[in-house]
C-alpha cells in the first residue's frame, strides 16, 4: 500500500461521486476531505484482513476490489466486488470492532480512506448521512439474503443464469456480455468450484443457450436462460 497526496479539491470530487456523500454541503464535504487519505493498492494486495481492527472505511476511487471470506477448508466465497464510487468496509464503522471479511485489490486500485472517528463526528451533525448509509446497508443485506438463498437452494446453473441476466440488464438488455473476472473468480462468487462452473458453461453452450469466447458470453436463447434462472434443471 502506498499513501499519496492529492489536493483537497480532488478529494471533494471523489466524495461527491459516492452516493453516500453526494448531497453533502460544501463545508461538510471539505471537512471530511481534509481528514481523508488517498491510498494506492497493487493488484492482489490486501486492503484489510477479516478480523483486523476497523479504524475507518474506504471509498473506491478507481480499480476493482473484492470482499471475501474463507471457509475452514480454505475455499473462498466472494461476497461483493466493488468498483469506483462505492464504499467498502463501512459496516465496521458502526460496530467499531473488526472487519467481518477480507478486502483485496483485483487490479491497481486507488481508495479514499475515511477515519471512523471523523466520519462519526460529521454524522452527528448530519442525520441524513446516517439514513443514506442505513439505506445502503439495507440493500446489501437484501443481496446477502438472496446470496444465502442461492447457495443453499439453487443449482449452479440457476445462479449462473441469474448472473448472466443481471449482466445483460446492467448493459441495457445486451445479448453480448463481458465477464468482469476470471472463471475461477466467478466460480468463487457463485459459490461453486471452478470445474463445476466450466461444466455448466459447456452444457449451456452445447444446448444453444449461450456461446462463450474467452470472457465474452453471447446470450443466444434468452427464454431458456430465464427458465434456468427461475429454477428449471439444465
Amino acid at each position: 500500500m502506498k499513501r499519496v497526496t492529492e489536493p483537497v479539491a480532488r478529494r471533494i470530487e471523489w466524495l461527491g461521486a459516492c452516493s453516500l456523500f453526494s448531497e453533502l454541503s460544501s463545508d461538510h464535504a471539505t471537512a471530511l476531505a481534509e481528514v481523508s487519505g488517498v491510498r494506492i493498492y497493487e493488484s492482489g494486495e490486501i486492503i484489510f484482513h477479516g478480523g483486523a481492527s476497523a479504524d475507518g472505511f474506504h471509498i473506491i476511487v478507481d480499480g476493482r476490489v473484492k470482499v471475501c471470506r474463507y471457509g475452514a477448508d480454505g475455499r473462498e466465497q466472494v461476497l461483493h466486488i466493488f468498483e469506483g464510487g462505492e464504499p467498502c468496509g463501512e459496516v465496521a464503522v458502526f460496530e467499531g470492532r473488526d472487519f467481518p471479511a477480507t478486502a483485496e485489490a483485483m487490479a491497481l486500485s486507488r481508495t479514499l480512506f475515511i477515519p471512523r472517528d471523523d466520519f462519526l463526528r460529521l454524522a452527528r451533525t448530519r442525520p441524513d448521512l446516517l439514513m443514506n448509509m442505513l439505506a445502503m446497508l439495507s440493500r446489501r443485506l437484501r443481496r446477502f439474503v438472496e446470496m444465502i438463498d442461492d447457495l443453499s437452494l439453487k443449482e449452479v446453473s440457476t445462479r449462473l443464469a441469474r448472473h448472466l441476466l443481471d449482466l445483460s440488464e446492467k448493459a441495457g438488455s445486451a445479448k453480448d456480455v463481458e465477464l468482469a473476472t476470471s472463471k475461477a473468480m466467478l466460480a468463487a462468487r457463485l459459490g461453486a468450484v471452478a470445474e463445476t462452473l466450466s461444466r455448466t458453461l459447456t452444457r449451456m453452450q452445447n444446448k444453444g443457450i449461450i456461446h462463450v469466447e474467452g470472457r465474452r458470453v453471447t446470450l443466444k436463447n434468452m427464454a431458456a436462460l430465464q427458465r434456468l434462472a427461475d429454477g428449471e434443471k439444465l
